[in-house]
This record gives C-alpha cells, sequence and structure tokens, in this order.
C-alpha cells in the first residue's frame, strides 16, 4: 500500500465504531501536532476525499460483525439488515436445479439482479453462469475488513446492476503474522451443523505487503421434518362451511394436519373413471399390494372434506401409522437446506515501487460443491389392456368399465431412485493494477481483471421418457414378453429391438438390465468469462472561494461471454422432464464516466459547507445499445452538528446474458385453465370480458370452444424458457433526502435519517403461463404477450407456453432509514450500541405495465413496513458481551384478501435475540461462545409462514463455539 495512504487505517477507525459513514477524521500525533490528512475514499464515489463525509447514504458493517455474530457467510449477516433481504440462499434454493446452494443479497426487495456487488470497489464475478448477481459463498469471511452498503446514484458512479444500491466488501490489504480461526455451530435440533477453518498470514514489509488466506466451510443439510414446529403442520384447506363469496364464512381455514395428494402412489395406482369427481375417487381409484394384485387406494384418515364447489379435494388427512399410499404427503423430501461444502483461497499482494507508485495484485480460487435432493420422477403411464403382464384382477375391472387402457400414475424412489441435482462451481478471479499520484493534485488507479466460473451440473435418478413408455408397453408376441412395436391403429406388428420390457403396474424394484434402459443421468457443463479494464484519474480541478473542486474520470471495458454444454439426452430432451440446449452469449460494454464534487459555500452562519456532487456515465453495450446514468446531489454542512443532503440519479441495469442468449430449456406449470373456454367466458366477472370474447374469436376459437379431455387431464402444462435479444435496459428514477445529526452535547452520540426512493420503468418480466390471459385481456392479439403462446392448429388447445422475458413491468419502493450509534464507558469499560431501521411507505409491482396490473406489496411478508436490528457490545478488559435484536414487524400475506378468502391472512411480528462472549485467555488465544436465536423464536404459525426459511430462522436455537489463535 502507498505509504501516502497509510493515514487511513487510524482516520477510519471512528467512523467505523459509529457505523455511519459522517462527519471528518482528524489525525494528530501524540505531541498534538497537526499531521496532514491524505485523500480516502468511500463507496458510492471514485473521488478520494479529505473526509469521510459521504455524498450517499452509506452503511457500513465492520468485519468484525460477522465473528460477534458467529457467522461463516456474509450473506447470513446482510440478510438481517433492515436494507436488505435474502436473493438466493441454501435454505431458498433446496428444489433449484441451477440455483441450489447459492448465496444472494438482495437490497429494497428488488431482486439480487438489481445489487451490484463489489469487491475492493470493482465487480466479482457472477455467481450463475448467465447472471450478474454475486455468490457470496466466494467471499472468505476471515478477508473482510468491512462492507459498506450505499445507495442513491450508484449506477453513474459504478455502472450498470446498481439500481438498488451497492454491497461493496472491503477487503484486508495486507498482515503481519499467522491467524488461524476454527468454529462449529451445533442446532439445539438434529441437522444443519456448520464447521469453520481459515489460515490466514502476511508480510508488511518496506517494499512488499501481502495476505493470504484459506478458508473451509462445511454446511450439512437437515429436513424439514427434523424441526418440531414442521412436525405438526400449518397448512389449509376449503372450509365446507363456506356458502357463498358474501356470506362473511372465510372459502379457506387452518386444517393443522399433515396431508398427502391423493393420488400418485409407489405400485401406481388408477383410476376407472374419468372426471376426477368424488364418484371416481371414492368408487374407482385403485392400487396394488404386495403381491401386485389390485386394491382400493388407501387414504389415511380419509380424504379432506369436499366443500361441494369447484373440484373435490384431491389430498387426503394422514395420521401416525396411516399414511395412506400417496407418495407426496406432508415433508416428503422436503429439506430446510442442502448440504453446501465450500473452499476458498484468496491473497492480495502490494509492491511499492516507491512512495509515489505501487503495484497491486490480488486473487481468488473458489471451489463450492452442493447438492439439491427432490422426489423421485413421476409419471403417467399408459397401461393397455393387451399388456402382458396385466394380472386378471385389474383385467377385469376394465371389461367391466368398458376401458381399453387406463392411466397409471406411479412415482416410487426404489426404481431409479432420488432425483439429485449436485452443482459443483469453481470461481477463478484475479487482478493486477498499479495506483499512484501524478502530482500533489491527481492520483491514479488502473488494473486488468479477468474471473470465471465453470459450472458443472449433475441429475441423478433420471429416465429416458420414451424407453421407459416402451419397456412398459409390454405384450405377449410370437409366445414372449416383448416391448410392442405398433401400427398407426394401434395393432402389435412386432417386437422393437433392443428394449427391455417392465412391468410398472405394483413395481418397487428392476432388475438392472431394466435399469440400464430405462435409468440414466444427464449432466450440463456451464462457464463464465469476465473481462475489465479500467482506469480512473481523480484529483482537484481547479480552487473556488469554498475549496478545490476535485473530478475523477473513469474509462472501462467489459466483456462478459457464457456458454453452456448439456449432455445428449438432456438436449435431445430425452430425459424426464428436462431439457436444454446449448447456449453461447457475448455482452460487450465500454463505459466513460466522470464524477465532479464541487464546493459552492463554506464557513458561513447554516452553511459551514455546500458541496455539489454530480456524476455521469456513458455506456455502450454491443446487445442493447447506447444508455446513460448520472446523479446530482448537494451535501450541506448545517452546523458542526448537522448535515443535510439530497440527491436525483438516473440508474439503469442491463439484462444480462441469461436474460438475452437462454435457449429453449423445458419447464412445467401445474394446472390445465385456458381464459377462451366457454365456462370460463361465461362465468367470468372480467373487465376484460369483451376483450377475451373478441380476441379469442380473432384467434380462430369457435363459438361455444371447450378444451378435449384429453388436453384437461394432460397434467401440468409443457412451457420453454428462452431469452429475448430484443430486450431493452430496463430505468429507475431514484431520490435520496437525508440528514446527519452528531449532537456535540453528547459525545459519541450521532443519527442518520435518509428519506429514498426508487421507481423501476420497463423491468425485465418472466410471464410463463400468465402470458395466455394477458394475451387475450389485451385490447388487441397484437402484443407482446400473446408470441408466448402456442396453440394446436387443429384443436386449439395450448401446446405450450414460452416463458421468455419482457420489458413490461413497473416497481416502486419508498420509505426511511435510521441508523443510530452511541459508544460511552460504563462500569470500567465500554459500551457501544447501534440501531438500524427502516420504514417502508411505499411497495408497488406492476408486472405487466397495464392499468389494472398495480399490486400493493407494502404490509405483505416480502414487504414489511419496519425492520431493525439493535446490536450492544460491552468490552471490560478482554473480554466482549454482545447482544442482537432483530426484529420484523407483522405483516399480511395479501393486501387484497378479506375474511372471505381465509382467516389466517395475519402474520404476527417476529423477533429474534443472539448472544456471543468473547474473550482472549492470552494475548494470541481468542475463545467464543454463542447463542443464536437465543429464546428459540419458531416462524409464526400461518400457513404461509411457518416453513419459509427466507424472512424466519427454521434452524432454530444453535450454539456457536469459535476460537481464533495469532502467532
Amino acid at each position: 500500500m502507498l505509504k501516502k495512504l497509510n493515514l487511513l487505517a487510524v482516520g477510519i477507525k471512528a467512523a467505523l465504531l459509529t457505523g455511519a459513514v459522517s462527519g471528518s477524521a482528524v489525525m494528530a500525533n501524540d505531541s498534538g501536532e497537526a499531521k496532514k490528512v491524505e485523500r480516502i475514499q468511500v463507496t458510492g464515489s471514485k473521488i478520494k476525499r479529505f473526509n469521510l463525509t459521504s455524498p450517499t447514504p452509506v452503511t457500513v458493517i465492520s468485519g468484525v460483525e460477522l465473528e460477534n455474530q458467529g457467522i461463516t457467510n456474509v450473506n447470513d449477516l446482510l440478510a438481517e439488515m433492515p436494507q436488505a433481504t435474502v436473493g438466493l440462499s441454501p435454505e431458498t434454493t433446496t428444489n433449484y436445479i441451477f440455483s441450489s446452494g447459492l448465496n444472494t443479497t438482495d437490497l429494497r426487495g428488488l431482486g439480487s439482479e438489481r445489487t451490484l456487488v463489489l469487491v475492493n470497489g470493482r465487480r466479482f464475478v457472477p455467481g450463475s453462469v448467465g447472471g450478474t448477481a454475486v455468490d457470496l459463498n466466494n467471499i472468505p469471511t476471515s478477508m473482510i475488513a468491512r462492507i459498506e452498503i450505499a445507495t442513491g446514484g450508484a449506477a453513474a458512479v459504478y455502472g450498470a446492476d446498481a439500481v438498488a444500491g451497492v454491497v461493496n466488501i472491503i477487503t484486508k490489504k495486507s498482515m503481519d503474522g499467522i491467524e488461524v480461526d476454527v468454529s462449529t455451530i451445533r442446532p439445539e435440533q438434529s441437522g444443519g451443523e456448520e464447521n469453520f477453518f481459515s489460515i490466514t498470514g502476511g508480510m508488511e514489509g518496506d517494499k512488499l505487503s501481502f495476505i493470504a488466506s484459506l478458508n473451509y466451510t462445511e454446511n450439512k443439510s437437515y429436513t424439514q421434518l427434523s424441526r418440531d414446529f414442521m412436525r405438526t403442520p400449518v397448512n389449509s384447506y376449503l372450509n365446507p362451511a363456506n356458502t357463498s363469496g358474501e356470506d362473511g364464512i372465510p372459502n379457506r381455514v387452518v386444517l393443522g394436519q399433515p396431508t398427502a395428494l391423493a393420488y400418485y402412489s409407489e405400485g401406481g395406482d388408477f383410476f376407472t373413471q374419468g372426471g376426477f369427481d368424488d364418484n371416481a375417487f371414492n368408487n374407482h381409484h385403485y392400487t396394488f399390494d404386495e403381491n401386485g394384485n389390485v386394491r382400493a387406494f388407501d387414504y389415511g384418515l380419509g380424504r379432506i372434506p369436499n366443500p361441494g364447489v369447484g373440484n373435490p379435494s384431491r389430498h387426503y388427512i394422514q395420521g401416525e401409522g396411516q399414511q395412506g399410499d400417496g407418495v407426496f404427503g406432508h415433508g416428503y423430501k422436503d429439506y430446510f437446506q442442502t448440504p453446501l461444502e465450500r473452499v476458498i483461497a484468496s491473497a492480495y499482494a502490494t509492491y511499492q515501487l516507491h512512495d509515489e507508485h505501487a503495484l497491486t495484485f490480488d486473487f481468488t480460487y473458489s471451489n463450492t460443491e452442493a447438492t439439491s435432493e427432490s422426489s423421485p420422477a413421476f409419471f403417467r403411464h399408459t397401461i393397455r389392456r393387451d399388456n402382458a403382464y396385466m394380472k386378471d384382477d385389474m383385467a377385469k375391472l376394465l371389461d367391466d368399465n368398458g376401458l381399453t387402457s387406463v392411466t397409471l400414475r406411479q412415482a416410487n424412489e426404489h426404481l431409479w431412485g432420488d432425483r439429485t441435482y449436485g452443482q459443483e462451481r469453481e470461481v477463478f478471479r484475479t487482478s493486477i493494477g498499479a495506483e499512484g499520484f501524478l502530482n500533489d493534485d491527481w492520483g491514479y488507479s488502473a488494473y486488468v481483471q479477468y474471473g470465471r466460473i465453470e459450472q458443472d451440473t449433475l441429475w441423478e435418478g433420471e429416465v429416458l421418457t420414451q424407453n421407459q413408455i416402451n419397456a412398459i408397453d409390454a405384450v405377449e408376441y410370437n409366445g414372449e414378453i416383448v416391448c410392442a412395436d405398433r401400427d398407426a391403429d394401434g395393432n402389435v406388428i412386432g417386437a422393437l429391438a433392443g428394449c427391455t420390457p417392465f412391468n410398472t403396474m405394483g413395481a418397487t424394484s428392476a432388475t438392472q438390465e431394466q435399469i440400464d434402459y430405462i435409468g440414466t443421468t444427464a449432466t450440463r457443463f456451464a462457464k463464465h468469462d469476465q473481462v475489465v479494464f479500467a482506469v480512473t484519474v481523480d484529483g482537484s480541478l481547479f480552487e473556488l472561494p469554498a475549496g478545490y473542486v476535485a473530478a475523477a474520470f473513469t474509462a472501462e471495458h467489459r466483456r462478459e461471454s457464457a456458454t453452456t454444454t448439456p449432455s445428449e439426452n438432456m438436449e435431445k430432451g430425452l430425459i424426464f422432464g428436462n431439457s436444454s440446449l446449448a447456449m453461447n452469449g457475448e455482452i460487450e460494454v465500454d463505459e466513460l464516466s466522470t464524477e465532479i464534487s464541487i464546493p459552492l459555500i463554506e464557513g458561513m452562519r447554516f452553511a459551514q459547507d455546500l458541496t455539489l456532487e454530480t456524476a455521469y456515465r456513458y455506456m455502450d453495450y454491443s446487445v442493447t445499445g447506447a444508455d446513460d446514468a448520472w446523479k446530482l446531489a448537494l451535501n450541506w454542512g448545517v452546523t458542526d452538528d448537522l448535515r443535510v443532503r439530497l440527491n436525483r440519479s438516473k440508474s439503469v441495469r442491463a439484462p444480462n446474458l441469461g436474460d438475452l442468449f437462454t435457449p429453449n430449456s423445458k419447464t412445467f406449470d401445474s394446472g390445465r385453465k385456458d381464459i377462451c373456454r366457454a365456462d370460463s367466458i361465461t362465468a367470468s366477472g372480467s373487465e376484460f370480458k369483451d376483450n377475451v370474447i373478441r380476441n379469442c374469436a380473432a384467434d380462430n376459437m369457435p363459438a361455444g370452444w371447450m378444451p378435449t379431455d384429453e388436453w384437461l387431464a394432460g397434467g401440468s402444462l409443457p412451457g420453454y424458457i428462452r431469452g429475448n435479444e430484443s430486450l431493452e435496459n430496463e430505468v429507475s428514477n431514484d431520490h435520496t433526502i437525508g440528514v446527519i445529526y452528531t449532537p456535540s452535547f453528547v459525545d459519541g452520540l450521532d443519527f442518520t435519517l435518509d428519506y429514498w426512493s426508487f421507481e423501476i420503468d420497463g423491468a425485465i418480466e418472466y410471464f410463463g403461463r400468465d402470458a395466455v390471459q394477458y394475451c387475450y385481456e389485451s385490447n388487441s392479439l397484437d402484443n407482446p404477450f400473446c408470441g408466448n403462446v402456442v396453440r394446436n392448429e387443429q384443436t386449439r388447445n395450448v401446446d405450450y407456453f414460452i416463458n421468455k422475458p419482457i420489458n413490461a413491468a413497473q416497481f416502486a419502493r419508498k420509505g426511511f432509514d435510521f441508523e443510530s450509534a452511541y459508544r460511552t464507558d460504563v462500569f470500567n469499560g465500554s459500551l457501544a450500541v447501534k440501531f438500524t431501521a427502516t420504514y417502508l411507505t411505499e411497495a408497488t409491482e406492476n408486472s405487466t405495465g397495464r392499468s389494472d396490473g398495480l399490486r400493493v406489496k407494502l404490509g405483505e411478508m416480502e414487504s414489511p413496513r419496519i425492520k431493525a436490528r439493535l446490536s450492544s457490545t460491552y468490552a471490560h478488559d478482554d473480554s466482549s458481551y454482545v447482544l442482537t435484536v432483530n426484529y420484523r414487524h407483522s405483516t399480511v400475506e395479501s393486501n387484497t384478501w378479506t375474511l372471505e378468502d381465509n382467516n389466517y391472512n395475519d402474520i404476527p411480528s417476529y423477533t429474534t435475540f443472539d448472544f456471543m462472549y468473547k474473550t482472549y485467555l492470552m494475548d494470541e488465544l481468542q475463545l467464543r461462545v454463542g447463542i443464536n436465536n437465543l429464546l428459540d423464536k419458531a416462524p409464526p404459525r400461518n400457513p404461509f409462514a411457518y416453513d419459509d426459511g427466507e424472512f424466519f430462522d427454521v434452524k432454530g436455537r444453535r450454539i456457536s463455539l469459535g476460537a481464533k489463535y495469532t502467532f
């Protein structure tokens, strides 16, 4: 590190203790002689300044706070900050195919892709191929010096994606010695254990200073049923007492008993009557016993009472020892967290050429492995009457009901195994740079950076769909049981070569030959490369009466490229439920930015200083074209105690590689609804009914059209996820107004209050099957949604939908951030208290941009009005006692629901307490013991909250033990 910057460490300590970047840092030697204050840089600006006054709101989290919480992943701490929420985490990605184990943060609840994560002010490799959100698993906690969260005008300074703000992780740059840290977390209930080890060392020399670290973390899995609050569920069902939508009786009420889906059994089950009505379930539903004989389907404690409106209940109640025949029961293959293991090696070095110039080098290598486990593959087999394995009792049932075939529904982990999605991610990132001073007024920083993530996915427990269909269609031909080769009329004309017949009726196992023919694995190899060249010069342009006009100029070139290579069986769509084509996409962007700080007034009454802060960034994207971002701000020091800041800015988010170039990938949407069916139109009370009638007719739907019975019974509706190269950049208009008050009559106390506002237009949104509804509700068929609906030319059924992103959505978030810190001496020790809170005043979303699409999210579970965090640390001698309180205000699940909808819309407030004790047994050895979720607070007992690991603690009370030795 340059010698001219060595004073930064001294000057910044006071600011870090308060947790807010406000006020100036003045350093003095022991004799009282003033030393020169060096220029330093704060997040939210590339201008190095003579004080720590930030032009935008900045919250600072010391790296010590990670240690105080017993946390080994930075995202676990960010998730507790009022300004942020969880983007993705090991708890929220247990059933995600390509995202399992990811840890991303989400400022303001606007989405991880709208939060820019930097490391030492520079972009980091995305956590997933084709994305932009950074996986915080790749940041070694032992290297973190502090974390700075900035909002307001960040895109003008750092570029696209900083719509909601910037999380800048500042790492340690040097160290003299070696530090070993070990810790473990042990939950009170089994599962979810964490183990951590790190060794960090470095040297501080006259020329060369460096730090290097090796981190290892193991997060063990735990099932939902391992937690006591999950074993007694809080689910819901249609209320049998409800008579109408105007009787004051809720449509849904809490059931509070474990349930299971009333079909899909291990040996397979079938109906001898169609319609999925009560008669079919009660009198025509069969499965098999252990000998393969037909018997009635077992509904445990009985089917959930049918309220007599709409479809009959498709679930039944389970009891202890009375699980029934349904595979998909309460807690089946459900995990709160799947296993995650990660190793990170990192280093940072500075070589000082002389006092004015230095070379820098940093390096990160990370390997993470995560596994998601899902249910076994589930199937709807067609069993024909001429099947060679059909027993007489089943044959008689078909004959008695005049059937030539039945649909057998089956899910069995003992046949092909559970479906697992193994993810291995390797991240490599390195940069080489130079920094220094051109003269007394100007400095520079330049670097070249290369990063890559390789993401390998392995699917196990998969099935070759056509091979399975072939094997199950077994007939007797020429005295042998073979796989049927049929003509167009369904007549057997021979045997399929190379096919191994299989009896799936009542099957609980398969031979190795059958497994080899039907079962399979699939893979997808993907990589994402990032290259950045950047240079910044900053300094003083000229002097005004109020001070020097400071500026920073940056030129940056960035290239992002991504490729995916699926295995042949996946690319050809041969396996159950999964298909994906190869992707090859690239984005290049050239950026020029300038930032100017203009002092307007200094030393006047009620204007100790007044500074105009401006920033402008020009961006030229190879796909979306030219765009810009800008910022105008005022930083007003009213008195020594009071400071006001105002900010107005435009931010942008560019579509990522996945948004643009994702090739066709198979997906499914449950249910079979079509807005054009005659009975749906007749029953509709929608204001768009006339549009629907007109548009359905214009789309060649005959009067009185109804989808075919075969389509209605087809299960989940298939679709394809694909990119859209016609996307444009999102645009956000941002405002912040802030007040910083540091009363001189109370030492160690400060307050910060900021009002902030984000309004995003043209936001990128995926619509899935909802495109069918929006297509026909529009004024005409000429709209962005109809292109995502594909109908059969003959039947006019929806063959599939296309889940393609569109610039259609609008988001708005507004609120206040409050932050206060106080430090004082108490009882021969020191007490430091820090309080942060966010109060939301507006949270709205309009996914379609239509006049009817506005949805008020304020006060719903994703957007509580108040989130707050209080941390207090008492230090005495060599010991510290840390108490942290996290609060989340009460919410509702939906603002549109009333008592007519359900009786459980309200979700109560939620508060947790964490405690940590640290002490030094000797100068070199620190011991830590803590308890997280001290009162073992379970999630609220609400159908929408009790199993949610995104907003509530599902792990339960746990003890944290750690030790650190320095030598």
